[in-house]
C-alpha cells in the first residue's frame, strides 16, 4: 500500500512539473515547427521565402529602431 502512496505522489509531482514547464515546451516545439517549415518553403519556392523573410526582418528593424527613439526622447 505504501508503495502505491509514494508512486502516485511521483506521478503528482511529475504532472505539477508538466504543468509549470508545458508553456516553454509547447514554444520550443512552434520554434522547431517554424524552423523547419522555413527550410521546406526555401526549397519550394525561395523568392517568395526571401521576400517575406526580408518584409519580417525589416518590419522588426523598423519596430526596433522606433522603440530606441521613443526611449532616448524620454
Amino acid at each position: 500500500m505504501e508503495f502505491l502512496l509514494l508512486w502516485i505522489d511521483d506521478l503528482d509531482d511529475a504532472f505539477g512539473a508538466l504543468r509549470h514547464l508545458a508553456p516553454k515546451i509547447a514554444g520550443f516545439c512552434l520554434a522547431l515547427a517554424l524552423f523547419a517549415l522555413t527550410g521546406i518553403a526555401l526549397v519550394f519556392a525561395p523568392h517568395t521565402t526571401l521576400a517575406i523573410l526580408g518584409l519580417v526582418l525589416s518590419a522588426s528593424l523598423f519596430e526596433f529602431a522606433r522603440r530606441r527613439r521613443s526611449l532616448q526622447k524620454s
